[in-house]
């Protein structure tokens, strides 16, 4: 990203800050995280007491209620739900709660034995998912106190009972916004939930390692994407769900295709890797990283570097990774089946051709369509060739105009945390 313009500088601004947030979500599990907390350092966290009683300054804090509290319990704050956490803590401007806040017990302004929920009873509170763990069931939960829901909608464990406890209800997606309307149509809405299309927003990789390259002078120079000749990228990370068997499946049937980076730590793609390709190993245009957990700048370099990122992913709550690609400016292909098609419009990105795979019953949403998607390796070949039919301006265009839509959802999603929060205001 060029500095330019003020609004343009108020993006870097928020993704650097985005990307402190995440560092410290991932490297301080058990703390107190505030929206302003702009930097890797973690003084500026709150840290758990040696007791049950905090001392003044925490105290002072904890008093500061926002509109939106978001409950981020230390066995949560992995990639992922720091990702989800860390957008709604920053453009919300509230903080990260992990579970031993709601144990405290302190005096205030003449009150003796009180509680966090007690202290803040007008503040709503976001859970992640059915991660609620008996919260709102707590004898000190106010009545008035209200619930906000952040459903990844493809998940087992989200049924009935979640969707009936909470007030309101963050839908990340229009996928997920237009089945859960439905569900409140055709199974009731007793509380008067309220379903809001707010979208949502990732960091950025790619705009930290460019940065991070820039403070770093000793390190090798960041090679500029070549989309003449082009090279793919593709990570899996721990998953089972980014199609990855498929994508080896591709280039065994066609090794003629450019060279594909793969990198995976999860040992059943390893298992993949090897059945696919069997005694004989890959061809050249295959290089498998595996076990390399890449994250931060290193990460960062490698979306910054590639030219072409391929994300066939089965099913996506969100879709982190593949909008982390198209903010990288690479030329992103992803499933043409719901979320994942959501990241790409005419003219920015490809999309690979699937077929929906049976409703999953377990999945209480599946009622209105299957969740779940199958990406045949031969259609994520033939989007390949597609990319290869293009020239190389075409390509180049493609993946400034996806990072341009992530521009704009994470303006849009800044803009929608901040009506948000004006709907709790008393």
């Amino acid at each position: 990203m060029r500095r330019g313009s003020s609004s343009e500088q108020a993006l870097l601004d928020h993704i650097v800050h985005l990307n402190h947030l995440n560092h410290v979500c991932f490297n301080a599990k058990d703390t107190v995280i505030p929206w302003q907390a702009n930097s890797s350092d973690m003084a500026s966290v709150w840290h758990r007491p040696t007791s049950n009683t905090p001392d003044a300054a925490l105290l002072e804090y904890l008093a500061q209620c926002p509109e939106i509290d978001i409950y981020l319990p230390k066995g949560l704050r992995n990639y992922g739900y720091c990702e989800d956490g860390m957008a709604y803590v920053k453009f919300l401007h509230s903080r990260a709660l992990p579970e031993w806040v709601l144990d405290l017990r302190f005096d205030y302004q003449g009150r003796t034995n009180m509680t966090y929920l007690e202290l803040c009873p007008t503040s709503a509170i976001l859970f992640m998912n059915h991660y609620m763990e008996g919260v709102p069931d707590r004898s000190d939960f106010p009545k008035t106190k209200k619930i906000v829901l952040m459903p990844n909608v493809e998940m087992f464990e989200l049924k009935e009972k979640e969707y009936h406890h909470a007030d309101f209800v963050l839908c990340k997606t229009v996928d997920a916004y237009e089945r859960l309307s439905q569900w409140y149509e055709d199974f009731g809405n007793p509380r008067g939930t309220q379903v809001l299309y707010v979208q949502h927003t990732s960091s950025d990789p790619s705009t930290v390692a460019r940065l991070h390259a820039l403070s770093h002078p000793e390190l090798p120079p960041i090679k500029p994407k070549d989309f003449g000749n082009i090279t793919i990228f593709h990570a899996g990370g721990h998953s089972a769900q980014k199609s990855t068997r498929n994508v080896f499946e591709c280039w065994r049937q066609r090794p003629h295709l450019p060279p594909i980076d793969v990198y995976s730590v999860n040992p059943d793609t390893k298992a993949d890797f090897e059945g696919v390709f069997g005694e004989n190993g890959p061809p050249r245009s295959v290089r498998f990283h595996y076990g390399e957990d890449i994250e931060g700048p290193v990460f960062g370099r490698l979306l910054l570097e590639a030219s072409v990122i391929l994300c066939p992913s089965k099913m996506e709550g969100y879709g982190h990774y593949i909008n982390q690609a198209r903010a990288s400016g690479a030329l992103v292909l992803t499933t043409n089946g719901p979320p994942m098609n959501e990241f790409v419009a005419p003219g920015a990105g490809v999309l690979i051709k699937a077929r929906t795979m049976k409703p999953n019953p377990n999945q209480l949403l599946s009622m209105y369509g299957a969740m779940e998607w199958d990406v045949p390796s031969d259609w994520i070949c033939d989007a390949v060739e597609t990319v290869l039919a293009m020239t190389p301006d075409e390509r180049a265009r493609s993946g400034r105009n996806g990072r341009r839509l992530y521009e704009k959802q994470l303006r849009e999603f800044q803009a929608n945390m901040r009506k948000l929060r004006t709907a709790f205001v008393l």
